[in-house]
């Protein structure tokens, strides 16, 4: 495959967004490939919202154009590879191209294929993400596979968001004398001011994100050596352990785990054959833009 692609006249700036649910991330580089500037929103999974996933989008966009300097006349000379979550489900990667874009050019993907691309600098390979969700990407023979990533909560196992869901859950099964006591279920229950109505009234209008923003309050508690926080990493650690055994057993050969709770995890799951990405999502947004051979998720 090609590294250096003949631009159009019209092109001057690569653009590469990696969207996931909590965060949004943008980097634009120049014809040379020299680093310009990179910005920074909140998160853009299609599935909380094409309008929203766009604003998020083009608000870090415009952090890296301000960062480089850059006038708002130079989004229409920039070729963009969006990597964003949820783009895989067929009615939000339409609804998302059905917007209008400011860009010259402009192609869509998965974060988890943008990923993949970055880890294995354009080459096939496979990956699990385990940040605020989840979702593991084999690309082998020209194609794309994926497993789990089918959203909060019926999927996304060892994310953010499930290792928070599950804190809440044994939180409350420590109040309810249940379980022993826990550090980590009096920080949670404290933060709900102790009272279990106000849990419930949170949950019914939580989204991923807010889960997963308990995930390192179970990692702050197990350096405390709580029992509660050491079983609930235990149990993420397991359920990553699993996903990646699968994708091995599809014929995966090798496997880079990322994502921030993936990253911490990592010296745990040291017995299996895992690599360290060459390059992160923002690169592999930025080669899938590049490289028009790639495939696409829905052609």
């Amino acid at each position: 495959m090609s590294k250096h692609p003949v631009l159009p006249d019209n092109i001057a700036y690569w653009v590469g967004v990696d969207g996931g649910g909590t965060h949004t991330r943008a980097r634009i580089r120049d014809r040379s490939g020299a680093l310009l500037g990179e910005g920074r929103a909140s998160g853009s999974n299609l599935e909380l919202g094409i309008d929203l996933a766009q604003r998020h989008v083009l608000g870090a966009v415009q952090g890296a154009m301000t960062a480089a300097r850059l006038p708002d006349s130079a989004l229409a000379r920039m070729s963009a590879g969006l990597a964003i979550a949820s783009a895989e489900l067929h009615t939000c990667y339409r609804d998302f191209l059905a917007q209008p874009l400011p860009f010259a050019e402009t192609r869509l993907t998965s974060d988890a294929f943008g990923a993949c691309l970055g880890a294995f600098g354009g080459g096939e390979g496979a990956i699990l993400i385990a940040g605020t969700g989840s979702v593991g990407l084999l690309f082998q023979g020209g194609l794309i596979r994926t497993c789990s990533g089918r959203g909060f909560p019926i999927s996304d196992l060892g994310s953010g968001a499930w290792l928070g869901l599950r804190a809440i859950q044994q939180s409350l099964l420590c109040h309810d004398g249940i379980l022993p006591p826990s550090l980590l279920a009096v920080r949670l229950l404290d933060h709900f001011k102790r009272d279990q109505a106000e849990v419930v009234r949170w949950a019914a209008r939580a989204i991923p994100a807010d889960y997963g923003r308990f995930a390192p309050w179970v990692f702050e508690a197990a350096k405390d050596e709580d029992p509660l926080a050491l079983e609930l990493l235990a149990q993420t650690q397991a359920q990553l352990d699993t996903l990646i055994r699968g994708m091995l057993a599809q014929g995966a050969s090798r496997v880079a785990l990322l994502g921030g709770i993936g990253e911490r995890l990592r010296p745990r799951l040291s017995h299996l054959p895992l690599v360290t990405p060459q390059a992160d999502a923002l690169e592999g947004a930025i080669l899938f833009a590049k490289q028009k051979e790639l495939p696409c998720l829905h052609p």
